[in-house]
């Protein structure tokens, strides 16, 4: 999970056509394994990227609450710091 102070460096994915060939070749292997049609194998594909960004969205607003949580707690250690130099007035 990403830190306010060490944020791991994002992966950005590539397509080349050596994956779309491979995409493709699966796809038709996994038609014809099952009897169903391309179509049907794509939208099946769909869905499982449907429930990968869901799992990433979730990531993402762990991350982000645990990065607020640590913005908080600075804030309140500068509350902290600037009570204490009123009260040493």
């Amino acid at each position: 999970m990403g830190t306010l102070f060490h944020q791991s460096e994002r992966s950005y994915g590539t397509v080349e056509d050596g994956h779309l060939d491979s995409f493709i070749a699966e796809i038709v292997e996994l038609s014809k394994k099952h009897g169903i049609s391309v179509a049907e194998v794509i939208a099946a594909k769909e869905v499982l990227e449907s429930e990968r960004k869901n799992d990433l969205y979730v990531r993402n607003g762990d991350a982000f609450d645990e990065q607020m949580a640590g913005f908080g707690e600075l804030l309140q250690q500068l509350i902290s710091a600037i009570e204490n130099l009123q009260s040493d007035t």
